[in-house]
């Protein structure tokens, strides 16, 4: 798998005009990729987002595009392209929590088809459209990475929002089969797993896992993680710094995962 230092290619983060999503299109400028931002609209947000990038003296656009929805996927891809150059790695970041927090027995077709529909049905076909373009070149020996962004909870298990665990658990899945099919092609593929990161998403618990860190010892490291801390991991794949890794869970959680007595 090979690197190209001084143009390492064009990548399209989604989801990320905030959170972990704008933390790793912030580091990946940094590491000299031309970055292309997602976001459901143009917006505000995507502003900021862009005009922060850009500032980092990276080359940088904006493309609109829920990525829950297939049909999107194809014209997104086509407009970084044209605009950046040939996509090297693809981050699949964009996700949703349910639609209510409430008890496995009480949760409802619409909030399951929710979180299936952005965490692991769109992930899975735009994984596709992407595997698809690099299976036809070669890009000059640039380093290629396929990056999916699950979650601790694809493995534990939570009852307040088991629909979420199991959409998680199912874009784990969809990691190992496009490891399996791309590896062969040079094409690093990786899980990276985030732990407790204080995020829109986790505003409503974070006190409380806050809490349960400082008092309980939940995490082996003594404080809630940050999108940076995501960020890192992504840019070390993307960059090509861990050539042997693929396939592979990166969880990115203090300690959260690891088993104890």
């Amino acid at each position: 798998m090979g690197r190209s230092e001084a143009h390492p290619g064009a990548v399209l983060v989604t989801g990320s005009t905030r959170g972990i999503g704008f933390a790793i299109a912030l580091k990946l400028a940094a590491r000299g990729f031309a970055v292309a931002i997602n976001g459901r609209e143009q917006g505000t947000s995507m502003s900021r987002a862009l005009e922060a990038v850009r500032a980092t003296g990276a080359s940088a656009i904006s493309v609109a595009g829920d990525m829950a929805r297939p049909e999107n996927h194809r014209p997104v891809l086509d407009q970084v392209e044209m605009q950046l150059g040939p996509i090297v790695s693809l981050v699949c970041n964009a996700g949703v929590g349910p639609l209510r927090r409430s008890d496995i027995l009480d949760v409802e077709p619409d909030s399951f088809d929710h979180c299936m529909a952005a965490n692991a049905r769109g992930p899975f076909f735009l994984a596709q459209e992407f595997a698809r373009r690099l299976a036809g070149r070669d890009d000059e020996g640039r380093h290629r990475s396929l990056i999916f962004i699950s979650s601790a909870n694809a493995e534990a298990a939570s009852l307040n929002k088991a629909e979420y665990c199991v959409s998680k658990a199912a874009v784990a899945m969809v990691a190992k089969a496009f490891a399996l099919k791309l590896s062969s092609l040079g094409v690093q593929v990786a899980d990276i797993r985030p732990g407790i990161i204080e995020t829109d998403l986790s505003a409503p618990v974070i006190e409380e896992y806050a809490r349960r860190i400082r008092e309980e010892g939940l995490t082996l490291s003594p404080r809630v993680g940050r999108p940076d801390d995501v960020a890192h991991a992504v840019a070390a794949i993307a960059a090509g710094d861990l050539p042997y890794v693929t396939g592979a869970v990166l969880p990115v959680d203090g300690g959260l995962s690891m088993a104890r007595l």
